[in-house]
């Protein structure tokens, strides 16, 4: 078999090293046989240091020749385009089934690959034989993901870029007009349509705004990230308020778990009450979709299918819990979907969940909500450990789950409840120091005054 040349080069390493130890052995040998002779003593002293040298030089050689490897990689690029997923991204990028394979399974628990956004773009370093050694998505400009290929086990590691954000906190207050909503109010204040949403979703859990009066007010705190001072990076609203004649006072206040990704994350009063419309509770205590509902391109195989429900990354044995209060109608296992249940509920809608380690329950058990029903597994025709969770209504026709909003608890109790409380202090000295400031117009035609800080 033909050697490449860095494994001649190691090989030639090693017979230097095996002539270096050699020669050390011959004077050491020497020097106990001949005590007197010190010339010869110090002639192989001066050979040694000569193959010490050749060494050294050697070894800066192939590390030479592993540094150009990684500088003399081509670099491809592409970037998502309307109505794609993925793996058309990197079919484009000339990747190979195998390592598309390994860089899906590489990021996904980092990126939620199912809502890419046109224009976001991908990077791939490869080298002489087309693999794919370093990888990179930029999910915006200040939040690189990064992939780099263990050449030991051909496997990628993953690694997170983030770029210094500035972070802001501004509060909005104003008062309703004839014939405003306070929607389209803050539209027309510049705010971002999903930190709109989030306000008038959670106050309208509590204000029929449908009896809301011109000169009712509102008053929103909000934290934002920017990149280099301008780019949106990021928001988030941690306090809304609305005061009317008739439908009179409610706040909301942002709780924030320790787990970033609980499901218990949301808006609630100050005494814990959840401010979300549904009853339904989420399957799973920390969220992190993987594949959403519909049509889509396999990242893996390509071929595109219909995904009647949304995947759920999560270890292998988390909890499952039953949405809402039913009976199981189904509690089996198959070869594509694995362990599988189904809860039949009063509107007559059937929610699944398949792939299932483990079943906690039997065809014809009455679950209440958040009931453990079963564990995450990987049974089936599955990838990796997940929750597949499906919804069918009352025609069994698959709906999207993500159409319903999903709650993780009616109300906060004990140590969350304690956390929250904290929190809503914090939330008003924040709210506090940032009404200090100096306010200024937020539209020179609207009544509504703006007040900002940037975070230290």
């Amino acid at each position: 078999m033909p050697l490449t040349g860095n494994t001649s080069l190691i090989f030639f390493i090693g017979g230097i090293l095996h002539r270096l130890f050699l020669f050390i052995t011959i004077a050491s040998l020497f020097f106990l046989a001949s005590c007197g002779e010190a010339r010869k003593i110090d002639e192989l002293k001066k050979t040694v240091v000569s193959l010490e040298h050749e060494l050294d030089s050697l070894q800066q050689e192939n590390k030479k020749r592993e540094e150009n490897q990684l500088t003399n990689l081509q670099v491809v690029h592409d970037s998502v385009q309307a109505g794609e997923g993925l793996f058309q991204v990197l079919n484009r990028m000339g990747i190979n089934d195998e390592q598309r394979r390994k860089i899906v399974l590489s990021i996904q628990d980092s990126v939620e690959l199912s809502i890419l956004k046109v224009g976001q773009r991908f990077y791939a370093a490869k080298d002489s034989a087309q693999n794919v050694r370093i990888f990179r998505y930029e999910a915006n400009p200040a939040t690189i993901h990064l992939l780099f290929l263990n050449p030991e086990t051909s496997l990628f590691e993953y690694k997170l870029v983030s770029k210094p954000l500035v972070k802001k906190q501004s509060v909005f207050e104003g008062v309703l007009e004839s014939g405003s909503t306070l929607n389209g109010l803050l539209f027309q204040v510049g705010i971002p349509g999903r930190m709109v949403g989030i306000v008038s979703g959670v106050l309208q859990c509590k204000v029929a705004f449908q009896h809301a009066q011109p000169g009712d007010r509102f008053r929103i705190l909000l934290e934002e990230s920017f990149y280099q001072d301008s780019i949106w990076i990021s928001g988030k609203v941690l306090y809304a308020e609305f005061e009317g004649r008739v439908v009179g006072h409610h706040e909301a206040f942002r709780y924030e778990d320790p787990d970033p990704k609980s499901t218990f994350n949301a808006h609630y009063t100050a005494s814990g009450e959840a401010l979300i419309f549904d009853g339904l509770r989420y399957p799973l205590d920390r969220l992190h979709i993987t594949s959403s509902f519909g049509s889509r391109i396999h990242p893996i195989t390509g071929s595109r299918t219909m995904h009647n429900g949304v995947d759920y990354g999560s270890p292998r044995g988390a909890p499952v819990y039953a949405v809402a209060e039913g009976t199981v109608i189904k509690s089996g296992f198959d070869q594509y979907s694995g362990n599988k249940i189904a809860i039949r509920h009063r509107d007559n809608s059937t929610s699944w969940y398949l792939h299932l380690d483990k079943r906690s329950v039997s065809v014809g058990t009455r679950v209440a909500p958040r009931q453990v029903i079963g564990r995450v597994g990987s049974t089936g025709r599955s990838t990796g450990p997940h929750l597949h969770f499906g919804f069918t209504n009352a025609k069994g026709k698959w709906i999207n789950p993500l159409t319903k909003t999903m709650i993780a608890t009616p109300k906060l109790e004990g140590a969350r409840l304690a956390r929250l409380q904290v929190q809503v202090e914090e939330i008003k000295k924040e709210l506090a120091l940032t009404e200090a400031q100096e306010p200024q117009k937020a539209n020179d035609s609207l009544d509504v005054n703006v007040r900002m800080r940037v975070l230290p």
